[in-house]
């Protein structure tokens, strides 16, 4: 039996993910095309719990970006665009490009025999089709403030890209810490996210300076009744918001309101 079947139909791990993604990445530079192996092994995976994240690594975000398609993306059901890539690979890592105009230096393979499109890298993957499996994003920026810090992976101006992406409908957890202070109207914005997302569950929403107005018309949200952890620390909440989601019984479901002293 091949490596790569024994390892999907062992016990489903993080670990056993990341050998079966480095197995893949030797085929592929030893030349092989990964759309067989994708069409193969997707049936196996879909059998793994969803609470078992095959996370998309970095160099095939970085495919991804740059091709707009890539078969063995289809296998993952997490997908991290944060800057907390650079802890780990802080020499591999730079943001997406989100404008027109963005150029980075190319760390990697991405771009080899390729002619992009006419999209941003971050258009490409958000509209990727192939990422409709996906049910975590996390795209927090925490490193804002460091001299050393690369900037944020990714940086959404602007809601609607995320509203159209393939896997808003089967999301289950999103991490957009820090991530949304240049949103007009963000709290309209949320609760359309929570009308297209019905299946999320875990929403983190810290430290993008909301304020009362938008936390009270979040808690008065009905889709807001289906989630089960719901992060608000550093929004500006207050006494009222906070009044507002114990009406709306969902006191047990948020977390670190910034309310320890009253």
């Amino acid at each position: 039996m091949e490596r790569e079947f024994a390892l999907v139909r062992g016990a489903p791990s993080e670990a056993a993910w990341d050998e079966l993604t480095a197995a893949l990445e030797a085929r592929r530079a030893a030349g092989e095309e990964l759309g067989p192996w994708a069409e193969a092994l997707g049936p196996e995976l879909a059998a793994w719990p969803d609470e078992v994240q095959r996370l998309l690594p970095l160099q095939w975000t970085y495919r991804l970006a740059a091709r707009g398609s890539l078969p063995e993306a289809a296998l993952v059901n997490a997908l991290l665009l944060s800057d907390r890539w650079a802890t780990r690979h802080f020499d591999e890592f730079r943001p997406l490009t989100q404008r027109e105009d963005d150029a980075y230096d190319i760390l990697g393979d991405e771009y080899d025999d390729v002619t992009p499109d006419a999209r941003t890298e971050q258009e490409r993957v958000f509209q990727a089709v192939e990422l409709r499996a996906i049910r975590s994003l996390d795209m927090a920026y925490f490193s804002e403030g460091n001299p050393y810090s690369p900037g944020p992976m990714v940086w959404l101006e602007k809601p609607e890209l995320l509203f159209a992406a393939p896997f808003i409908v089967g999301l289950r957890e999103l991490n957009v810490a820090h991530a949304l202070v240049n949103w007009d109207e963000a709290g309209a914005a949320l609760i359309e996210l929570l009308r297209r997302a019905p299946a999320l569950r875990r929403l983190d929403l810290s430290q993008n300076d909301l304020g009362e107005p938008a936390l009270i018309a979040l808690a008065a949200c009905p889709e807001a009744r289906q989630l089960q952890r719901l992060v608000l620390t550093g929004n500006g909440s207050g006494p009222a918001s906070r009044r507002a989601f114990a009406a709306a019984g969902l006191r047990g479901v948020v977390e670190d309101l910034d309310d320890d002293d009253d």
